[in-house]
């Protein structure tokens, strides 16, 4: 497998490499100026609030129960993942 090597900065750092990367393939990808990634901080208590409300909506839907599983494995895993629901706090 082809090593990879990784090189970030600015473009005029990268641009001290240019030399040594002459005739190579290479992969741009432009990073987001930072002012712009500090608002998906901002974000988090929006984005809470609304799981929050979708959390509600969800525990309040009349549920139904599921049919019986006829596999016994299917039905043993089925349980699993209730339970691991449940210790996450989860209303099943």
């Amino acid at each position: 497998m082809a090593h990879l090597e990784v090189f970030e900065g600015t473009w005029e750092e990268l641009a001290t490499h240019a030399e040594a990367l002459k005739g190579r393939k290479l992969r741009l990808i432009v990073l987001p100026v930072e002012a712009e990634t500090t608002d998906s901080i901002t974000d988090e208590p929006r984005l809470r609030e609304a799981a929050a409300r979708l959390f509600a909506e969800a525990d309040s839907l009349e549920r139904e129960p599921g049919k019986p599983l006829s596999d016994p494995y299917k039905a043993v895993f089925g349980e699993i993942i209730a339970e691991k629901h449940r210790q996450m706090g989860l209303q099943l």
